[in-house]
């Protein structure tokens, strides 16, 4: 059971705490919480909501990109030294012109431009869509196999609570027996009809079921914590459980269903991860297909000796643009290489695993068969031995039976009773088991 440890912990951390708020759960009304408030099942629909956004981010890298840039640079320029004798040589017309760059300290270039570019070609931007969309289908699986295992960990441990509340009852009916014998010994032995050490037997035996009694009680405010955490309910909640249907006489003989892989959401799961290896090594390939797009771009330009804004000359350009992938020294015929070797592995472990579930398949069937034989024994057996302490009990009031007798059959009676509340939990486990290896877990959320 997923995280059962850290539950404990916080279970135990927060045994003290008292709450007011009230409210009587069964099974079915803690599974309705478990699947809306689980914190495990959120962050699965958060990944799934996320997974959405990959797929329209991938999607969006293939449609129109508009985009602007502005540029400014300031380009310093050395002084220029004009000799004297030189400068007589040269026109008169080319001298005031070179005595105005001699005074020219920087150019000054500012761009602006917007650009319109398209997708027309890419092999990997298709690839990469088929990918996103396999992995959002995963997250969805996912999701499901996690909402599987809340309600598959919410029903044991409810099980379990029951279970608890079953061997408390008993408890209490056989301590309550015995107190009342212990003071029928009472008055007998101060009227000397009873010895000190039967009364003394009898209050060791009322001591120890008193412990036992204590530990359940604790089993079951922690398994209330953990309740409680599953289904993200408050801590400040009260949580009390329905315990009133709290028997087997209306079980049926299971029917053991039929088995179809295709149902489970381990094998969905491997199956799209499988997918996902075979896109990849597409995705890997592509990389050998050039890229082409288009572009057009509006430009405002302007070149001058004075920072200023003025006098930008605009300027249009379209134009195609192809990336085209020529030698990479091996690294893309590497990368093709590892993805296929990753999906004979894959491939490897999804025969292996396959098996697997149809193992665990016949394995929670003998279970369930087994179980249900082994409850309808236990069921005789506790009958039998409800009988045996009634007979024995009587003939002790008559003084045909002694203490030790009553003791004894006492005793049986309460292993009687446990063992059978234990074949009950394994029964319910096994029926658990059962639907978790067809695939059908969640059909007890709507049980009645």
């Amino acid at each position: 059971m997923r995280h059962f440890t850290y539950l404990l912990a916080a279970c135990l951390l927060a045994l003290p705490f008292q709450g007011s708020a009230q409210k009587v759960y069964n099974l079915q009304s803690l599974l309705e919480q478990a699947v809306v408030n689980n914190s495990e099942i959120k962050k699965a629909a958060l990944q799934q909501t996320e997974s959405n956004y990959k797929v329209r981010e991938t999607v969006a890298q293939g449609l129109p990109q508009l985009s602007g840039k502005i540029d400014y640079t300031r380009m310093g320029i050395a002084g220029i030294n004009i000799p004297a004798g030189f400068a007589a040589e040269l026109p008169q017309d080319i001298l005031p012109l070179l005595m105005q760059l001699k005074n020219l300290k920087a150019l000054h270039m500012i761009s602006s431009n917007v650009t319109l570019s398209e997708l027309v070609y890419s092999k990997q931007y298709w690839t990469g869509i088929k990918q996103a969309k396999a992995a959002r289908g995963l997250y969805d699986i996912l999701a499901n196999k996690t909402k599987d295992e809340v309600v598959y960990d919410v029903a044991t441990v409810y099980y379990q609570l029951l279970n608890n509340y079953s061997s408390l009852e008993t408890l209490n009916g056989i301590i309550q027996n015995l107190e009342k014998i212990e003071n029928v010994l009472e008055l007998q032995y101060q009227n000397n009809l009873a010895k000190s050490t039967d009364v003394g037997r009898v209050k060791v035996q009322i001591a120890n079921l008193k412990t036992n009694r204590q530990s359940l009680q604790d089993a079951i405010e922690i398994r209330k914590r953990i309740l409680q955490i599953l289904c993200g309910l408050p801590l400040d909640t009260h949580l009390l459980v329905d315990t009133a249907n709290n028997t087997v006489d209306h079980i049926q003989k299971p029917v053991i269903p039929q088995f179809s892989v295709n149902q489970l959401p381990a094998y969905q799961i491997m199956k799209k991860q499988q997918e996902l290896a075979k896109l990849k090594i597409k995705a890997d390939q592509a990389k050998y297909y050039p890229n082409l797009a288009i572009f057009g771009r509006y430009n405002y330009q302007t070149y001058s000796a004075q920072l200023s804004l003025s006098g930008m000359s605009p300027s249009t350009s379209f134009g195609f643009e192809a990336n085209i992938p020529i030698f990479s020294s091996g690294e893309r015929h590497s990368k093709v290489m590892q993805s296929k070797l990753e999906l004979k592995e894959m491939d490897e472990d999804f025969s292996t695993n396959t098996q697997q579930l149809g193992t665990n398949y016949e394995n929670a069937a003998n279970a369930l068969a087994s179980a249900w034989k082994g409850l309808q024994d236990q069921k005789e057996n506790k009958a039998l031995a409800k009988q045996v302490y009634d007979q024995v009990k009587l003939s002790f009031k008559e003084g045909m039976a002694s203490l030790t007798d009553l003791l004894s059959v006492e005793s049986s009676l309460l292993d009687a009773e446990n063992l059978y509340n234990q074949q009950l939990l394994k029964y319910r486990i096994a029926s658990l088991d059962m639907k978790n290896a067809t695939g059908t877990i969640l059909s007890i959320v709507h049980e009645k």
